[in-house]
């Protein structure tokens, strides 16, 4: 097992060192920061390519996803000019709900719209438990 190890050899105690006897012990060491470097240099070199292609998806996802809306979009807006054109009623409902049209004889009334006590978001009491739920038995 002795003659296994690089950093301590018994059989040469006592003993002048041969000359290149730390290059045995710095080379695996020296090997393995050239791999390093020559790891960190390519990853220096590729990652900004990386990061613009990573860009580019992101930005292809968004633009599909824009792409979908527009098309659900384009489908609502070709079903309401289906309907304009060829159901009445449609057309007399949007006439009377927006231009206020009437047929003779009707009377429209219009009426303000009624203010409410509705709490708005963060106004009111926490919900928690009720008096009742404290009390103890």
């Amino acid at each position: 097992m002795a003659g296994n190890s690089r950093l301590f050899d018994p059989r040469g105690v006592g003993q002048a060192r041969a000359q290149g006897h730390y290059w045995r012990v710095l080379q695996p060491w020296a090997y393995a920061m050239v791999g390093l470097l020559f790891v960190a240099i390519v990853l220096a070199l590729f990652y900004p390519a990386w990061k613009k292609g990573e860009t580019i998806k992101l930005s292809a996802a968004k633009m599909q996803r824009e792409l979908e809306e527009k098309k659900q979009e384009l489908a609502d807006l070709q079903d309401e000019s289906t309907r304009l054109k060829d159901d009445p009623y449609t057309v007399e409902r949007i006439s009377r709900d927006t231009l206020g049209v009437a047929k003779p004889g009707e009377v429209i009334f219009k009426f303000q719209p009624y203010p409410t006590n509705a709490i708005g978001p963060g106004e009111g009491k926490k919900q928690g438990r009720s008096s009742e739920a404290m009390r103890k038995p």
